[in-house]
């Protein structure tokens, strides 16, 4: 989070306990600012992407908002893209969703080309932009990070000892190029996918040895489980690094942007209601890498409903 005094931290300083007269000057104050969508002072409206991570992180805010607080929750979850999800804040349509820190940088204006990896310098630039420019700020952030990875089956980065992508870089340098790595067209062809990685790597001569074969992201997983390739292209919080027993090269130099979800809240909603904000960074802070996987999974492979998945998991953690 950033050290910057913001009309948040103001929020909190000035009033952690809040009269119910003070509530009623908020509300009038959020008229002014262009606040009160999604039903105003006492309301919350949470939506979400359209693709199962995403909905699992909206019904985590769902239930622990319900839980925890006596504002009144309304769920969109499902709601549509990046963009129509931070459409619909702006105008507020919703009050919060989960953004990914790299998405927000990159995608939502005022975007930016130049790739940041450190997860605290990202968020702070995108939380003090949007407190800026939308009156939207960031909570915290989850610590897994959905980004892109390179992924073996277990059994063979024991065999071969790589675990990192320069183990990998090495690897191949070393003459080990007689395998086949799985990847889609728009990674093999991204700045920010194949071609900068070997460079980032210095392993571009090497690479070029290799039998590469263009398959969906999707089929890549499961390609590798049965040992038709040994590496493919990933994201790491899909749930089939677990299904076929695969795990993720470390990205020890930095190339991938970080791609950390956190809640991303109206500002004048957040000062109506400054009661959500402590149970939304508990479920940030709960989520890791191997609790998304698992969630995910439960989801999109045992087709469980994410509701349900996201609010036995609070249950479990015993946030709700």
């Amino acid at each position: 989070m950033t050290q910057k005094t913001t009309r948040r931290d103001a929020l909190k300083t000035a009033g952690a306990v809040t009269s119910a007269a003070g509530l009623t000057a908020l509300a009038g104050c959020s008229a002014i600012l262009g606040g009160g969508g999604g039903g105003g002072s006492g309301s919350i409206t949470v939506g979400s992407k359209q693709f199962t991570e995403q909905e699992v992180l909206g019904y985590l805010a769902v239930e622990a908002l319900k839980a925890n607080t006596d504002v009144d929750v309304n769920d969109k979850v499902g709601l549509g893209g990046s963009v129509t999800n931070f459409e619909a804040l702006k105008s507020g349509q919703t009050d919060m969703y989960w953004e990914y820190t790299g998405t927000a940088w990159a995608t939502l204006p005022p975007k930016h080309s130049k790739v940041i990896t450190d997860p605290e310098k990202i968020q702070q630039k995108v939380e003090s932009e949007f407190e800026s420019e939308h009156d939207i700020t960031l909570l915290d952030r989850a610590p897994f990070n959905n980004t892109y990875v390179l992924c073996v089956r277990k059994q063979w980065a024991e065999d071969t000892g790589v675990t990192s992508i320069s183990d990998y870089a090495t690897y191949l340098q070393d003459g080990n190029t007689d395998h086949t790595l799985v990847m889609d067209a728009e990674f093999q062809e991204r700045e920010d996918g194949w071609p900068g990685l070997i460079e980032h790597y210095d392993f571009a001569d090497a690479a070029k040895q290799l039998n590469v074969k263009n398959v969906s992201p999707a089929l890549g997983y499961q390609i590798v489980g049965e040992k038709e390739a040994a590496v493919t292209m990933g994201f790491n919080t899909n749930p089939k690094i677990l299904k076929f027993d695969l795990q993720s090269l470390e990205d020890d130099k930095g190339f991938f942007p970080v791609y950390n979800p956190a809640p991303m809240v109206r500002q004048p909603a957040l000062e109506e209601n400054p009661s959500i904000e402590e149970p939304l960074n508990e479920v940030a802070n709960a989520l890791s890498t191997d609790t998304i996987r698992s969630l995910n999974r439960k989801v999109s492979i045992d087709k469980k409903d994410a509701r349900t998945v996201a609010k036995n998991f609070l249950e479990s953690e015993g946030l709700v």
